[in-house]
């Protein structure tokens, strides 16, 4: 599965699903916790699809069965309303989250170009990196590991102001190698970084970078504890430790946990059969608690990015 093909969903920096206890919740609504994020991730389908109003609509139910969603379901809501020119309402969200979750959601990238526009982000600090040059070069790495995968990153690009010329047109192997081989250097010099040393977009292409690293396997599996140390710590997401997770695993002939590989995907037909899998009857339950879409969604979501 190319991980590339994410880009399609708003939600590429994803950050896990909020820590929020299941009895809390059920305080707060009678909706279960799993309806709650199966109606989540119907509404970034419906975002993905364009289909704002009736993103809206599920955004709306959303926040009446959980006013305190995960960050990855407000920032797909936030997004909605500003396709829709909802301005006042979007600040009336933003102005009922505390501090922290309040910084968080401002220094995405949906508001981070036009910080001022957003009234409670006037006075939020946009998010400075330890090493700016280490982040600047991740980043780099992190389009070309993409850019040879079909997927050119014209959002970073932008971001970073970066000229097509500095991304690598090549093919996988050579450039998985070459990043490869430059982590091993960087993690020597700085250890495994954190969000605060280079960002959350470097720290994305860093899991990337490894899940991307089949042909030094032992290596690989190695960086398994750091991806974990990093999702706790809050500088990945969930769904990172997941796929390396599975990678590993099916790497080395096992069973995997989360449903992340395919042993086979068949877009004309509209199949996908899932790599061999542990506990099948519990598989959502599993992807629910890392913060990942059910598994029927996810088949549908990558046939759709496979045909396109």
């Amino acid at each position: 599965m190319k991980m590339g093909h994410m880009r399609k969903v708003l939600v590429i920096t994803i950050v896990a699903l909020a820590a929020v206890s299941c009895s809390t919740r059920e305080k707060e609504s009678n909706v279960s916790e799993e309806e709650q994020w199966r109606l989540g991730w119907r509404m970034v389908f419906s975002s993905m699809d364009e289909n704002h109003e009736l993103a809206e609509s599920q955004f709306d139910s959303l926040l009446i069965a959980n006013p305190s969603p995960g960050n990855h379901f407000l920032i797909t809501g936030f997004a909605t309303l500003r396709e829709l020119k909802k301005e006042e309402k979007l600040e009336k969200i933003l102005s009922e989250l505390d501090v922290s979750r309040l910084s968080e959601i401002c220094n995405h990238s949906l508001f981070t170009e036009k910080l001022k526009d957003i009234a409670p982000c006037r006075n939020v600090e946009l998010f400075q990196t330890k090493y700016p040059d280490l982040q600047l070069e991740l980043v780099k790495m992190y389009v070309n590991d993409q850019a040879v995968r079909d997927n050119l990153m014209n959002d970073l690009i932008e971001k970073y102001h970066l000229n097509l010329d500095e991304v690598i047109q090549d093919a996988p192997f050579t450039v998985d190698a070459t990043n490869r081989n430059r982590l091993k250097e960087i993690f020597q010099e700085y250890g495994f970084p954190t969000k605060e040393m280079v960002g959350k977009d470097a720290m994305n292409g860093i899991f990337l970078m490894i899940q991307h690293s089949d042909r030094d396997k032992e290596w690989q599996k190695s960086q398994l504890g750091n991806i974990e140390t990093a999702v706790k710590r809050g500088d990945m997401d969930g769904q990172s430790y997941a796929y390396l997770y599975d990678r590993i695993k099916i790497n080395g002939g096992e069973s995997q946990l989360y449903g992340t590989q395919f042993s086979d995907v068949d877009p004309e037909n509209n199949t996908a059969t899932l790599a061999e899998t542990e506990d099948l009857d519990r598989l959502d339950e599993r992807r629910m608690q890392i913060g990942m879409m059910p598994i029927e969604m996810y088949k549908e979501f990558m046939l759709r990015n496979l045909r396109d």
